[in-house]
């Protein structure tokens, strides 16, 4: 499971997030900004859910996005106790992946900490690829990941390069990239592998949350691109599942080599800091 930090002052609320992630992803809590910055600067946390009124809202969106600027690479979800968080929809702005409210049931928290996670593991994979793939390679497998649980499109993934679809295969045909639909399919594979290996999720719930029609048709998309069973995928490195699919497409016998994990094993994370 991912292991991820809480920053809630109020007990109650730290206690309804606790109880929403439970079964999802692992937490440790933090009770001030001092504690929790101390944690995160010690390594092995995936993301941080953040109270985005205390103590109010100017002042927890300058923290957010002071955070963001010391740990690019952290997904950040924004807690907010207002009914609907309209007044947060510029997330770009805020520097957060997500928000949630405080109405939000338990289902629609695991999905929005969900969608920060791809976010962010897509970030880091698109730094990863950059010595082992030409533009816009890295870039584009680090959108698909960041999209998967969406419904994006080839059109989207184009657009969101700068290209025009047809401009996009193109240049991908030229650099000896995959097809957009084949990127597509990694996106969703290499976001399978995620919920599979690191946040020891079950076959069917993936599948599902994914888009696939079945357990059978992810099972089947896995093995056809790296040969593996979802349990072997599950018993695998990310950063391994992610050297497959490079290695199929680099006229190279020599195996990329990523320096740091896409996820940080669950032993690292620190201990609860604070009551």
């Amino acid at each position: 499971m991912a292991v991820l930090a809480i920053h809630q002052p109020d007990a109650r609320s730290g206690a309804r997030l606790g109880a929403a992630l439970s079964g999802a992803h692992r937490f440790v809590s933090f009770d001030t900004w001092a504690r929790l910055m101390e944690g995160l600067s010690s390594g092995g946390l995936e993301g941080a859910l953040l109270d985005a009124d205390h103590p109010n809202r100017t002042d927890a969106l300058a923290r957010i996005r002071l955070l963001r600027a010391t740990f690019p690479d952290l997904a950040l979800v924004g807690f907010t106790e207002r009914t609907v968080p309209g007044e947060y929809f510029d997330l770009g702005q805020s520097g957060l992946e997500a928000f949630v409210a405080e109405a939000d049931g338990p289902l629609t928290t695991r999905n929005a900490v969900d969608e920060a996670l791809a976010v962010r593991r897509g970030r880091v994979v698109s730094r990863l690829l950059q010595p082992y793939l030409p533009p816009p390679g890295p870039r584009a497998i680090g959108w698909t990941l960041s999209h998967s649980g969406t419904a994006a499109r080839v059109d989207d993934l184009a657009h969101a390069l700068g290209f025009s679809l047809y401009a996009l295969r193109g240049i991908l045909h030229e650099r000896a990239l995959p097809a957009p639909s084949v990127l597509m399919l990694w996106g969703r594979l290499l976001a399978a592998a995620g919920r599979l290996y690191g946040d020891g999720r079950k076959v069917e719930e993936t599948a599902f949350a994914l888009g696939y029609a079945s357990a059978p048709s992810l099972a089947r998309a896995l093995r056809a691109h790296t040969g593996l069973t979802p349990r072997q995928v599950a018993q695998t490195r990310f950063s391994r599942i992610l050297a497959m699919l490079v290695e199929s497409v680099r006229e190279t016998d020599q195996p990329p080599v990523f320096e740091e994990p896409v996820i940080p094993p669950t032993c690292s994370a620190p201990t609860p800091i604070g009551s």
